[in-house]
């Protein structure tokens, strides 16, 4: 035999060899994923066995997009209210010294006299009237100060007094009006504070 011979004899025993050995682990696959329960479980959970199986897919899918849907449209409204007090505190906050300067103006004209024409007082009157009527509209309340228990989280003691006629910690005098907006106070109340 020749040499060529002899190499193509025995590249054909390797490639025997070789299909034999493939055969044998295709078989032992084969047979291993036959075995495997589990397996077998998780691809047929993976396709989808008939149309009513993607119909419930897609009915579960669209009760998750509109239960997403609606806490989404809850929290931005949530989140819109808290926006609209925020800026109507802030704007509040800064009209709050006008009403100060006419309440002062009209405190001042039955204090001392009046040194104010008649149709002036009457005019800072119905202005006065006009701008606590506006902020009341909006939800601006006074907060109720003068007679009260003192409380801190509405009142600012700028002062206290002994006062054998007043109660403790009752509020005997208020320097300046606080004012709140629902349950978010704008400006405390500046008072005297009975020990």
């Amino acid at each position: 035999m020749s040499k060529a011979n002899k190499r193509k004899d025995s590249s054909d025993v390797n490639s025997e060899q070789e299909m034999e050995n493939l055969e044998k682990k295709t078989a032992e696959a084969d047979k291993k994923a036959s075995d495997s329960p589990k397996l077998n479980e998780t691809i047929e959970a993976d396709l989808p066995e008939s149309e009513e199986d993607k119909a419930t897919d897609w009915e579960d899918r669209y009760l998750r997009v509109a239960a997403e849907y609606d806490n989404y449209r809850r929290r931005t409204k949530s989140e819109l209210e808290y926006l609209f007090q925020d800026v109507t505190c802030a704007v509040v906050y800064e009209l709050l010294p006008v009403l100060d300067s006419f309440e002062s103006a009209l405190n001042m004209e039955d204090e001392a006299g009046s040194d104010l024409k008649e149709s002036d007082s009457t005019g800072i009157s119905l202005i006065h009237k006009q701008l606590v009527t506006a902020l009341k509209k909006i939800g601006v309340e006074e907060i109720k100060a003068l007679g009260e228990e003192f409380d801190p989280t509405l009142h600012q003691a700028v002062m206290s007094v002994e006062d054998e006629n007043a109660g403790e910690n009752e509020v005997v005098e208020v320097f300046q009006k606080g004012y709140r907006n629902g349950d978010r106070v704008i400006r405390h109340s500046m008072v005297k504070v009975a020990n």
